[in-house]
């Protein structure tokens, strides 16, 4: 999938490179030649891993070990401790960092005295799936044969012979034999002999190199759910032949059209279109409805009464043209014309305060007017008088 995404942004910078030079015909002269790939020659197979996290491993084993040094008698073998943990880089190449550790027991100076001392060594080995490199890569082949080889570092302590622990830079090399049980876990069987100065074991004689031999056997634990996946370069050949015809048949698509004299354009006639407006009509010359009621001798708004005030307010907020004229009125039976003319303007001013201060109705368009009593809304019934109405009108 990443060779096409590869070979469609090659052909898609083809086609845009070429337009470019065309473009430019009129002044300087390109020749230029199709790209036509006639034969494609199958490649090598490349394999990648999905995530960093991948084809990561730890080892653990356990077997025998000998020192191949100043001797005296019979070989001694000793019990061997490994621990390791590595990186397939590619199928057929991979590192890895291997612990090993141990008692040696060589006989010197003659066979009847057993030296005893314990060392540790860290190896750095570069490792090759020798299977895989042959055979081709295969995550599920039982087994596979692994030569290796690496540089190290080695530590002998406790030794009887001297006091001081000496160290050692050995090389070493060997081959493991690989077992896959599952996709997660493997079985090895592991032989490695290492070489260093003859200084090791605290004796300076008889051989220039000492030797650790040892063998191995126990279990790798692989991470990651992926292993390697395979893409062939080449394998897309098709893929590019089919995209190198349309690239080429654009081209020529796009000369046709260059040479082609494209006809006059038609005059366009764009009708004007005259949309009647309708005349709006103002709804503001037409008496309200609501009515603010007091009680007798008061110019107290009511709680009861708030919601009519409230309406008033709202029609006014959403006829933002209209003006309101607030009207108050008194009684004829109670109070005396002059006391009434004066209680109806408290009840208008009473309600104008509340449309201006409660709900932000602006003070110029409202118009307060106080009748008093000298005229009477509700003739029929003298306490509807104690009110006050409103009328509106087109603002100026």
């Amino acid at each position: 999938m990443k060779t096409k995404h590869v070979l469609y942004s090659m052909a898609l910078a083809l086609v845009a490179s070429w337009a470019f030079v065309e473009s430019g015909a009129a002044q300087v002269a390109v020749v230029e030649e199709e790209v036509t790939v006639a034969e494609m020659l199958p490649g090598k197979t490349h394999y990648y891993a999905n995530k960093v996290g991948d084809n990561w491993y730890i080892s653990l084993g356990a077997g025998a070990q000998t020192f191949l040094t100043e001797h005296k008698g019979n070989v001694q073998y000793t019990l061997a401790m490994n621990f390791a943990l590595g990186k397939w880089i590619t199928p057929y190449l991979g590192v890895r960092i291997s612990a090993m550790g141990g008692a040696l027991h060589p006989l010197w100076p003659d066979k009847e005295h057993m030296n005893h001392f314990r060392y540790a060594a860290v190896y750095g080995d570069l490792m090759w799936d020798l299977t895989n490199a042959l055979g081709g890569y295969n995550e599920k082949r039982v087994v596979s044969v692994i030569p290796f080889a690496g540089v190290g570092a080695a530590l002998a302590f406790k030794n009887p012979i001297n006091d001081h622990r000496t160290y050692g830079l050995p090389v070493s090399a060997g081959i493991k034999l690989n077992f896959r049980l599952s996709h997660y876990v493997d079985f090895f069987l592991e032989g490695r002999a290492n070489a260093m100065g003859d200084h090791f074991n605290g004796v300076v004689q008889g051989k220039q190199v000492e030797s650790i031999v040892s063998a191995i056997g126990g279990l790798t634990v692989k991470f990651g759910k992926d292993r390697f996946n395979a893409f062939d370069p080449y394998g897309e050949r098709v893929v590019i032949n089919d995209l190198n015809n349309k690239v080429n048949d654009l081209r020529s698509r796009l000369q046709d059209c260059e040479s082609r004299e494209c006809p006059p354009c038609p005059e366009v006639v764009v009708a004007e279109e005259v949309i009647p407006v309708p005349e709006l009509v103002s709804n503001c010359d037409a008496d309200l409805t609501s009515v603010v009621r007091f009680t007798i001798n008061s110019a107290v708004v009511s709680p009861e009464e708030m919601v009519n005030v409230y309406n008033i307010a709202e029609w006014m907020k959403k006829n933002p043209d209209c003006n309101v004229t607030v009207i108050g009125y008194a009684d004829k039976e109670t109070g005396t014309p002059a006391y009434n003319k004066e209680l109806s303007k408290k009840r208008a001013d009473a309600v104008v305060k509340i449309l201006t201060g409660k709900y932000g109705i602006k003070a110029n368009r409202i118009q307060m007017i106080g009748n008093g009593s000298d005229s009477q809304p509700y003739p029929n019934n003298n306490n509807w008088n104690r009110i006050v109405v409103f009328s509106g009108k087109a603002a100026k």
